[in-house]
């Protein structure tokens, strides 16, 4: 796993008021003589713009990068390093480290035994079904229930007989990711024979639209933040995409940190909660403003 380039931090650390020679120490090779002294925080991040912008256009202004830089100002007794990893090496990090963090855990039931989380920080939209306006319409239709919602194992099975096609859609959702307890559930339940195409990689949403763009599957499941900033990446405009609610879909997501489950970990978390109380109502704004215009309305607001 490497270690993420400060790149473009030091414009982000302008943004939030904080000074670039202190982003600087976390990741300098020489550190004083004092900070040698200091326990090491390896956070790890995971290139998923616009949550977390490693690399590139943007590279440090995604709203989970801002939060850190403010979780980790509030540890000033600890030395923080930045390591660029996927989901899957998060959990690996976080079982067999004492001293790991990720900025962006969801909270699930099987994580307790070894993750300390924090306060939830901001409440996101949920997942949605994603289309193309000019993908067979007349097929989605039949899926849809009386609320406008997408039941998913009937899109993946197929349409009653003497409907075509009969095999179902094919579904793209990043591969080795929890979105949270029930869209894991719904994975797990779909049938064997379910047309859903997981795709692993850094940045998994801006090659799930790609697919879809080059009728490698008829849909793809997304964050609303994370759909805007892989359009725009593609020049596709927003227009052009048809965003559905799934039946099966949590109301909403609430993002913690997670931290090893260590005397270490407990006391960052500590520290972290502080932030959040602090600066909760900050926080969730670098949320909203990823936000496509049309989502906002629905966003949950700045905490009190």
């Amino acid at each position: 796993m490497a270690v993420a380039r400060a790149g473009a931090w030091g414009l982000a650390l302008a943004l939030l008021g904080l000074s670039a020679a202190w982003a600087q120490a976390p990741l300098s090779a020489a550190a004083p003589s004092s900070a040698a002294e200091k326990e090491t925080l390896l956070w790890v991040m995971v290139h998923s713009p616009p949550t977390a912008i490693l690399q590139g256009s943007g590279q440090g202004l995604g709203f989970v990068d801002k939060a850190l830089l403010l979780f980790q100002a509030g540890l000033p007794e600890l030395q923080h390093q930045v390591l660029d990893g996927n989901y899957a090496r998060a959990a690996v990090e976080l079982r067999s480290k004492p001293n790991v963090c990720v900025a962006a855990f969801l909270r699930l039931p099987e994580r307790e035994a070894f993750v300390h989380f924090s306060e939830p920080y901001l409440t996101a939209l949920p997942y949605q079904l994603v289309t193309l306006q000019r993908e067979r319409a007349g097929r989605l239709r039949l899926a849809l229930d009386a609320q406008g919602r997408v039941d998913l194992a009937e899109l993946l099975q197929g349409v009653p007989p003497g409907h075509l096609p009969q095999e179902g859609w094919r579904v793209g959702v990043a591969g080795g990711r929890s979105l949270g307890l029930r869209y894991d559930q719904m994975i797990k339940n779909l049938p064997t024979a379910a047309r859903l195409s997981g795709r692993h990689g850094n940045p998994s949403v801006s090659g799930l639209l790609r697919m879809l763009v080059d009728d490698k599957v008829d849909a793809i499941i997304a964050f609303p933040t994370e759909l805007s900033f892989a359009a725009r990446e593609l020049g596709l405009p927003s227009s052009e995409l048809r965003l559905l609610p799934l039946r099966e879909a949590d109301a909403a997501t609430t993002v913690h940190v997670g931290c090893s489950r260590s005397a270490l970990g407990a006391r960052a978390i500590e520290g972290i909660n502080a932030v959040i109380r602090k600066q909760g109502p900050r926080i969730e704004n670098f949320y909203r403003e990823w936000l496509p215009t049309s989502s906002r309305a629905n966003a949950a607001g700045p905490r009190p």
